[in-house]
């Protein structure tokens, strides 16, 4: 979705730019506003990002597939940075959508390397209700910003569109995919992705010699958990942020400081 000149020069949407993102979210399952974050802060994410993730490559296996690694992040600069936190063109929409009682519960990563494959197509989260056909409105949001640019060579997220977030809990994903029109993104570093949990995807290979980052955020309504562990936040870190960040993270595990 391109943003105007007046947009991208106060990083807010207009309340016509935000009703259509919303709707993009609503029906197709994800929007994208392309190179919204500025280029320095994502050079100090990628930065800060990169010897976090060799440290995990040396230490730990594989653990999204072949060659590809889900890392949590560290609660603290950069990346505890509003730009990225709480970035006013991704809550605008998040919570126009999910309601401004809304939760971050997730602050991690998704990296292909070299040798990576095809993941299969797959949901982030489950449907309440798996028994019946009932569509009920998005109850989770994952926001991510990609580190370096997404090309057809380097493992861009591919995406089913149009309607995979609403499919009933007894469908035959695997079966269905394959005969479904998909769609690879791509787009140029420091990008805003917004995507329905539900919606039906998978990460493609990485054919080239360097990692290809992409942070994400979920925020959820307040009363849905996902399993996984908490946000570990330094208290010291916790009293810095905004009043509406610490109401978004305020169910995440606050450390009291050493």
């Amino acid at each position: 979705m391109e943003l105007n000149e007046a947009e991208r020069a106060s990083g807010t949407l207009s309340a016509a730019s935000l009703a259509q993102a919303v709707e993009l979210v609503r029906h197709d399952g994800y929007v994208v506003f392309e190179a919204v974050l500025p280029p320095a802060f994502i050079s100090e994410l990628r930065a800060a990002f990169l010897p976090l993730l060799e440290e995990t490559v040396r230490r730990q296996p594989e653990n999204r597939g072949s060659r590809r690694y889900q890392m949590h992040l560290p609660f603290k600069p950069p990346f505890c940075d509003a730009r990225f936190i709480e970035h006013p063109i991704a809550l605008a929409v998040v919570e126009a959508i999910l309601g401004s009682d809304c939760v971050c519960q997730y602050f991690a990563s998704d990296t292909p390397l070299l040798g990576s494959d095809y993941q299969a197509v797959h949901s982030d989260i489950h449907p309440l209700f798996p028994e019946s056909d009932l569509i009920v409105p998005a109850y989770g949001l994952v926001v991510n910003v990609n580190l370096v640019d997404f090309t057809p060579e380097n493992g861009p997220l591919e995406i089913w569109p149009g309607g995979t977030h609403k499919m009933p809990g007894r469908v035959d994903l695997k079966g269905l995919a394959p005969r479904m029109r998909s769609h690879a993104v791509h787009m140029p570093a420091g990008s805003i992705l917004i995507r329905d949990l539900r919606a039906w995807h998978r990460g493609t290979p990485n054919r080239t010699s360097e990692p290809r980052p992409n942070l994400a955020l979920i925020y959820a309504r307040h009363w849905f958990k996902t399993s996984y562990p908490p946000i570990r936040i330094p208290r010291a870190e916790f009293e810095k942020l905004s009043e509406r960040a610490k109401k978004l993270f305020r169910f995440e595990q606050v450390l009291q400081d050493a």
